[in-house]
């Protein structure tokens, strides 16, 4: 069994489920539309590298914190279920089928806050995620961070947390991502893809250690 890492926003899905979401929220008038200035700005400074991830997640989980346990989870699941799936890209579904039939065990590894994660991991049939973890309390979001988010470095930090203690072994193992905050999570890896990558990564040195593939088709 090898291990296989994916990078959810822009790699496996084609778009980015934070705008989606947020977007979504806001129509529904869960949101305010100012919220969509900052995710602007938030979103640019992502794929620049410069985002303070920390302060995003507690930005982004805001518009959920009024809803009920019960509101929270249907507003999330069909919007992940109607939104979201819907843009998962034909070479993800090629590469998640490749890896299942050999029997790997798949991780999601995003930045993207775990509420949104688990839907997208339940209804691809993916058991494994490594998300912003966020705190609940009797199965609510509170609009706390509770835990490291897997960002940049910390994709590798969290990755292994999880191989230390389960004694997993990165042999043969594969990533999958879109841009550099991916980068230290696809050079710890046998296996090097850049999915559709952004022009930072294209222009990165790192990029002669990559295949790029295109999940678009």
């Amino acid at each position: 069994m090898s291990l296989a890492f994916f990078d959810m926003d822009g790699t496996l899905v084609g778009g980015d489920t934070n705008n989606i979401t947020l977007h979504h929220f806001v129509k529904l008038g869960i949101a305010p539309s100012d919220m969509l200035v900052k995710l602007s700005e938030c979103e640019q400074k992502f794929f620049e590298g410069s985002l303070d991830i920390n302060d995003f997640v507690r930005f982004a989980v805001t518009p959920l914190v009024k809803l009920s346990k019960d509101e929270q989870y249907k507003v999330l699941h069909e919007t992940v279920r109607d939104l979201i799936i819907p843009l998962i890209k034909p070479g993800a579904k090629r590469a998640l089928d490749f890896h299942k039939k050999r029997g790997d065990r798949v991780f999601i590894v995003t930045s993207t806050c775990d509420y949104i994660v688990e839907h997208v991991a339940t209804l691809l049939g993916i058991s494994d995620f490594i998300a912003a973890p966020m705190e609940k309390v009797a199965g609510r979001l509170t609009g706390k961070q509770c835990g490291t988010v897997p960002y940049q470095v910390d994709k590798v930090k969290r990755i292994n947390e999880i191989i230390n203690k389960e004694s997993l072994s990165l042999e043969d193992s594969y990533a999958y991502g879109d841009t550099i905050n991916d980068l230290p999570m696809l050079m710890m890896c046998s296996h090097r893809f850049a999915v559709d990558p952004n022009e930072k990564l294209l222009n990165h040195p790192a990029i002669k250690s990559l295949e790029i593939v295109d999940w678009s088709k």
